[in-house]
């Protein structure tokens, strides 16, 4: 869990810069921070400071660029120390929500959204990017990313059709119209899950990446009548390879 007095000094730095509608709340600030942990491909400093102003990061004077700095790095560091100690863990308990909970999830996801666009390729694939039907472990990451997407945006042309289809019958079920709205309300209880499957992924990636760093590289061997290596212009065989 991360202490609240680091969220605090972030939240009140933000608004010492800008209006409070201009820059990400506290709940939102925690979703970000969430999903720039568990993406491998870490962005620098410059982007996720940015995505705290929504985008727009403002002209900054000095004195408030290291205030900035210092805050948002505490921050960041305490997510840090979390996910490599295999203790960062998404923060809600959806068994016993409340109203006063979902306002502040939802606000969670917001940021947690913003978080995922920062490598938008990585977790919503390429635009030509076609995946098959035993493409299991992809197709959930896509549609996991995707969950967000439809529910802070609205948006539901790129989701899975046959479950827009079944969320727009459950909904007519219980005798309510299957808008946009609605459809975006229908999935927030997914979202642990979703998060989840999203972590698992990202995490999986990561330790593959650093099982390859890790890895020995193979020495380069060169043919007897290839050029030596130290730069002489003589045939190996005739120059170091004769040694």
């Amino acid at each position: 869990m991360i202490a609240k007095e680091l969220l605090d000094k972030l939240d009140s730095c933000l608004g010492s810069i800008v209006p409070e509608e201009n820059h990400l709340g506290i709940d939102e600030t925690r979703g970000l921070f969430y999903a720039q942990m568990i993406t491998p491909n870490k962005s620098k400093p410059l982007v996720w400071l940015s995505a705290l102003f929504y985008g727009e990061r403002p002209a900054l004077n000095e004195d408030q660029i290291n205030a900035l700095d210092t805050t948002a790095a505490a921050v960041h560091e305490a997510y840090n120390d979390l996910f490599v100690a295999n203790q960062l863990n998404f923060p809600f308990n959806f068994d016993q929500i409340d109203e006063a909970m979902a306002e502040s999830a939802y606000g969670w996801c917001q940021g947690f959204y913003i978080g995922l666009l920062i490598d938008e390729e990585f977790w919503f694939g390429k635009k030509t990017e076609k995946l098959r039907p035993t493409d299991h472990d992809l197709l959930a990451v896509r549609n996991s990313a995707k969950l967000f997407l439809c529910m802070i945006t609205n948006d539901f042309s790129s989701f899975d059709k046959a479950k827009t289809a079944e969320l727009k019958k459950l909904i007519i079920e219980q005798g309510q119209e299957p808008n946009d709205d609605m459809l975006a309300a229908s999935l927030f209880p997914n979202v642990p899950i979703a998060v989840k499957t999203l972590q698992i992924y990202g995490t999986k990636v990561m330790l593959g990446n650093a099982a390859k760093a890790a890895a020995p590289t193979s020495p380069i061997k060169l043919g007897r009548n290839d050029p030596c290596h130290c730069g002489s212009g003589k045939k190996f065989k005739k120059c170091c390879g004769a040694v």
